[in-house]
């Protein structure tokens, strides 16, 4: 699991819900934070998006690091990465990318570099509706467990 250098401990964390709480288990990332707000962990804010865009990166910039939370058709149950061990994917409209471009743009623009983490949950459901599936819950609840050890770090 992907932590920080011994000599840096994050104090000031966010974690990004990302997802469409009208399509199923599209909405986990924002269960998940609500979630993990309710645990109330010292120095972590909690925020939804429905997707990542570029207005979103001057909210970042005073983090330490940040973890965006996302539904996955695939791979593990729960992964989470470090976000230069994710594969570029390419951008889909100027309002609309991805975790990676997000981290590279805040690095270009603001010669920032803030660690990023990916953590994906595997899900099934994205029909409309806003009832998350057992697997989706299941696979949130590990997704939780290993946020919140990592930010005790």
């Amino acid at each position: 699991m992907p932590g920080n250098s011994a000599d840096h401990v994050p104090t000031k964390i966010a974690i990004i819900g990302v997802g469409n709480t009208l399509r199923a288990d599209d909405g986990v990332g924002a269960y998940i934070c609500s979630e993990i707000e309710l645990l109330c962990l010292p120095g972590v804010t909690i925020r939804n998006v429905h997707q990542l865009h570029v207005e979103l990166i001057e909210d970042l910039l005073d983090y330490d690091s940040v973890i965006i939370v996302d539904a996955s058709v695939a791979g593990k149950a729960v992964e989470f990465v470090a976000l230069s061990t994710v594969e570029t994917q390419a951008v889909s409209s100027s309002h609309h990318l991805n975790a990676n471009m997000l981290h590279a743009l805040t690095k270009k623009m603001y010669g920032k570099n803030i660690p990023i983490f990916l953590c994906s949950v595997r899900c099934e459901n994205f029909e409309m509706g806003e009832i998350l599936s057992a697997n989706a819950i299941t696979n949130a609840k590990k997704a939780i467990e290993i946020i919140c050890n990592w930010t005790k770090k």
